[in-house]
């Protein structure tokens, strides 16, 4: 009897093992449900990201009719509104703006274009110059043309800035919401290109033409 009994106490398990396998299973448990926690949010941002980016294309088009009806704007424009009419979604809202484009007042030249006596001009440029001028000045060697594109570029530039930011607007449009307690945000930036009317462009394509009457 003595043996048998010793045995038995042998074939359990002690306090302190079943103390240790616990701990082991309440760990291991922890890690799976925080990676199901993090695969769920992950499941749930993606969600949220793809609904967004729906309203955004929605509502974007939503703008580019508008520009088509009434044209661009003069002055800048903004909005805040439910997003797509007629699929409004709960939890959304987009704000929207139609931004004028400012483009820089020149193309690098600076200080650097006004002559020695003063007045606008090419660099280096003085007031007897202008005959002199000849295509090897700007060819650096005769095979580089940056010189003449650069020359080019600064001539147009200035006549091209205004029908630029006149005919371009930057549209942006930003769909929010709100996942727990935290706000987050889904964004689309395009530049759009107010349409030319007949007339304007039949006296862009010929400026010799009379106006109809």
């Amino acid at each position: 009897m003595t043996r048998l009994t010793r045995r038995r106490r042998h074939a359990g398990f002690t306090l302190l093992e079943v103390m240790v396998a616990v701990a082991i299973l309440a760990l291991s448990l922890t890690a799976i449900f925080s990676s199901q926690v993090g695969a769920m949010r992950t499941a749930a941002r993606s969600r949220h990201v793809n609904t967004a980016s729906l309203l955004a294309r929605c509502k974007m088009g939503e703008v580019e009719e508008q520009i088509a009806n009434e044209g661009l704007p003069a002055i800048d424009d903004k909005g805040r509104d439910e997003c797509c009419e007629g699929a409004e979604l709960r939890g959304y809202r987009c704000e929207w703006s139609i931004d004028r484009v400012v483009l820089p007042g020149d193309m690098g030249g600076g200080e650097g274009e006004e002559g020695e006596d003063g007045e606008g001009g090419l660099p280096g440029m003085g007031e007897g110059d202008a005959p002199a001028l000849a295509m090897g000045d700007f060819l650096g060697g005769g095979s580089d043309t940056s010189g003449l594109a650069e020359m080019a570029i600064g001539l147009a530039y200035p006549v091209l800035k205004p029908h630029i930011e006149e005919q371009v607007r930057r549209v942006t449009v930003e769909v929010f919401w709100t996942e727990g307690e935290t706000e987050r945000s889904f964004d689309v930036v395009q530049y759009v290109v107010g349409e030319q009317p007949p007339a304007a462009a039949a006296a862009a394509a010929d400026p010799e033409a009379e106006p109809a009457p």
